[in-house]
């Protein structure tokens, strides 16, 4: 046959599918040609256009032309597809090779889906340990300076335990105050002999100074009436004479060696001035404990008194003449505590330093046994109340 569809036994090299496919590209290019042939006509009737105007619109009105011109463009109309059914032979389908399959086509991912992030592993804390710290030595405390030397001790009595000997009332055993005691004796071992009594006149007429042995008064330093009184000799024993009574002796007969205490002035060992004495302490036992001294001079406004120790008293006789003098230097006096009347009685004593090589064998026992030694100037714990002068 001549025209129309081939059948089988048609044997002609090129297949219904290659002479489709001629077609259409036959028809394409005639199209081409055509819409080129359509261009290049516009393009003339432009150029022509823009001569007649001799470009009076400008530029912007041949580029709003030329834009508008697209629309005179014919638009290309697609080639009809025509399909072909062909069913080929069996030696045909048995020769052929294999058609290998197409990929399948992946649709595309939407863009709005973002894969999210991996979340970030956690990190591990890494714990180091610290680097030990040197060990800081502190330095050695320095040593604490040794307390500086013990200079004075103290003993403390109250007022009733002690009382004034300087214008104490005198009494009779009946009670009859009779006169006030002005003064004392004592000899050169500093023992009390006489006491001086001014004796009473009528109104203030008559009065005169008289001396008794010392043993025939008894103090009572806490009575509230006189706190000294005449005691007269004890009835005498069977068969025994009785003692005399003592008798006033004159002043003026007081006997040589013995010394008068108020008023007195008391020296150092270089004869240096301590102080003047103004008064005598004496307790319930008829036994002085201190000399109440006036370390001022005359000059000084303010008086400081001290009670200094009556067992330090030292009675000495210099060219025929009596002297007292007490063991105290400069910075024990000024260490010495003031004795006052309303205060408790600090009775003080000079403490002589022990030699060197004393000291040194007594730094052993004393470094552990010192914690009662008081420093400088410092209160001592309470002696007995007795005039014994203490050992050095």
């Amino acid at each position: 046959m001549t025209g129309g569809i081939s059948h089988r036994g048609d044997a002609s090299p090129i297949g219904p599918h290659a002479r489709g496919r001629a077609c259409r590209a036959g028809s394409a290019f005639s199209a081409a040609a055509r819409l080129m042939l359509h261009v290049a006509a516009l393009i003339v009737a432009i150029a022509r256009m823009v001569r007649t105007l001799r470009l009076t619109a400008g530029l912007p009105v041949a580029a709003a032309l030329a834009l508008s011109a697209c629309g005179l463009m014919p638009k290309q109309v697609p080639a009809p597809i025509v399909e072909h059914s062909y069913i080929p032979a069996p030696e045909e389908a048995g020769s052929g090779e294999p058609e290998e399959p197409l990929p399948a086509v992946q649709a595309p991912e939407p863009a709005s889906a973002v894969k999210p992030a991996p979340a970030p592993k956690p990190k591990r804390r890494v714990v180091r340990p610290k680097p030990p710290e040197p060990a800081v030595t502190p330095p050695p405390e320095p040593p604490e300076p040794p307390p500086p030397p013990q200079i004075i001790s103290t003993r403390i009595m109250q007022h009733d335990q002690l009382h004034g000997l300087l214008d104490a009332e005198v009494q009779r055993p009946d009670g009859k105050v009779v006169g006030r005691a002005v003064d004392m004796y004592v000899d050169g071992s500093a023992k009390p002999k006489l006491l001086m009594v001014n004796l009473a006149g009528f109104l203030g007429v008559g009065d005169r100074k008289v001396n008794f042995p010392w043993t025939a008064f008894r103090f009572t330093p806490n009575s509230k009436t006189a706190p000294i009184t005449f005691v007269p000799p004890p009835a005498p024993a069977k068969g025994k004479p009785a003692d005399p009574v003592p008798k006033p002796q004159p002043v003026a007969e007081a006997p040589a060696n013995f010394m008068q205490l108020v008023d007195s002035t008391v020296s150092q060992k270089n004869g240096a001035r301590i102080g003047r004495v103004v008064d005598v302490l004496v307790d319930a036992q008829a036994q002085p404990q201190a000399l109440v001294l006036d370390l001022s001079s005359s000059l000084a406004g303010d008086k400081r008194h001290v009670a200094a120790n009556w067992g330090d008293l030292h009675v000495l006789s210099r060219n025929k003449q009596w002297q007292l003098q007490m063991d105290f230097n400069d910075a024990q006096l000024k260490a010495a505590p003031t004795y006052a009347p309303e205060q408790p009685i600090k009775i003080v004593s000079p403490v002589v330093p022990a030699p060197a090589s004393a000291a040194s064998a007594a730094s052993a026992p004393a470094s552990s046994g010192a914690a009662g030694a008081t420093a400088s100037g410092a209160v001592s714990a309470q002696a007995p109340a007795s005039g014994a002068r203490p050992a050095r």
